[in-house]
């Protein structure tokens, strides 16, 4: 009930704001630029998509291996969702990705409209209309943001809890969380947060194990046996993606391979022990702080230390943006729309350094500097006191 009421409050949110018709604007130009940018073409993510929904149309398992999913069960149901809806239209084609994109661009909405609640109506705005969140979910059709409104839905009911001191909400925040985690990994430190945050140790110990029963609940029907579960952990947990700024520096090449060797060798073992201790450093330093901004800044921590990327998680740092507007952050977005648009897995424009934004280009390293730069001002929030961004002096504690 309580989970409810917070829903209906949101939905309701449009309609008390004097300026609805701006954001009916927003909301009817930002779905369209996402449909728009479809017919541009897609990547591999979107063929990965029709293969799962065929298999899972054929009842067969994704989690076997060889499907190459390595997702939670949430997006196998939207994937059927999305089928099933097909098949009413069997003679138009592309109402199984206008589904998705649909899906998508409600997440998208979402968090916007969080945004608007938590910080500002600019800043959420900028956020529904930028086209880095146009391309990813527009073209590239990943889901990462599905997650993001699920753990910032998580955190309204947290936060909540913490005001009018309710169990049932505490309970159902919890339970959100480990739903963000099995949409997507995304979230997957965050209970680590969560336990580092001031409380006794029983409310720290059901932060940290709730999300994770949750999320390892999703997977019982798969987890008939031994055997099953060892291929679900290999499935869920897949060591992939292109070389991040760690890895980087350490020799690595774009695929993370290091003088011969591969992904499973002590050097890339040891980087990740380095990316978990500096993540968990983070949500030690932030710990004080309201659940909130802890939540936007774990989301630039993860992409800012991370040895290995996707393109796509590339918005997970934008919430940051559109509410802190720090220079480097503003300068992240700059590069990072013009990977969206150069390389190869996404609208593949090349017009500017193609070299460097490429997919096996250097540009992901620098990213990960400006996050880092970002990082920097919650180690040291005192060097400088001089920040424009009001929200981010809040976050800091500077006020």
């Amino acid at each position: 009930m309580l989970a409810m009421a917070s829903v209906k409050k949101l939905s309701t949110y449009f309609d008390r704001y004097p300026k609805k018709y701006l954001w009916l604007a927003a909301i009817i130009v930002g779905t369209l630029a996402r449909v728009a940018v479809a017919s541009l073409g897609h990547n591999g993510d979107f063929d990965f998509w029709l293969r799962h929904a065929e298999v899972i149309r054929n009842g067969g398992n994704l989690y076997e291996g060889g499907e190459s999913y390595g997702y939670g069960p949430v997006w196998m149901y939207l994937l059927r969702f999305a089928d099933l809806i097909q098949g009413i239209f069997p003679e138009n084609r592309k109402i199984f990705r206008l589904v998705i994109i649909l899906v998508l661009t409600f997440a998208d909405l979402l968090i916007a409209a969080i945004i608007a609640r938590r910080f500002s109506h600019y800043a959420a705005l900028l956020f529904f209309l930028n086209p880095v969140s146009i391309i990813i979910t527009g073209y590239h059709n990943q889901f990462d943001n599905i997650a993001i409104g699920a753990g910032l839905f998580a955190i309204i009911v947290l936060t909540n809890c913490d005001e009018k001191e309710a169990k049932k909400t505490y309970w159902v925040g919890l339970i959100l969380v480990g739903v963000s985690i099995a949409i997507k990994q995304v979230l997957i430190f965050f209970p680590i947060w969560l336990f580092l945050r001031p409380g006794i140790l029983k409310q720290k110990i059901s932060r940290l194990v709730t999300p994770y029963l949750v999320f390892c609940a999703g997977f019982i029907p798969w987890a008939t046996s031994f055997e099953k579960i060892e291929v679900l952990v290999g499935e869920i947990f897949p060591r992939r993606g292109r070389s991040g700024l760690l890895m980087t520096l350490i020799g690595a090449d774009y695929e993370g391979i290091i003088r011969g060797s591969n992904f499973d060798d002590l050097a890339h073992r040891a980087i990740s022990i380095v990316f978990v201790l500096l993540v968990a450093l983070l949500g030690w330093l932030m710990r004080r702080r309201s659940l909130f901004d802890s939540l936007i800044v774990y989301l630039v921590a993860i992409v800012a230390f991370a040895p290995a990327y996707s393109q796509q998680q590339l918005i997970l740092p934008l919430i940051a943006l559109f509410v802190y507007a720090t220079i480097e952050l503003k300068v992240f977005y700059l590069l990072t729309l013009l990977f969206m648009i150069q390389n190869s897995d996404e609208l593949g424009y090349e017009f500017l350094f193609p070299h460097f934004f490429r997919l096996n280009g250097t540009i992901y390293a620098w990213l990960q500097v400006l996050l880092l730069i970002f990082a920097l001002r919650i180690v040291f929030p005192k060097h400088p006191q001089n920040l424009k961004s009001r929200h981010l002096q809040i976050a800091l504690k500077l006020d």
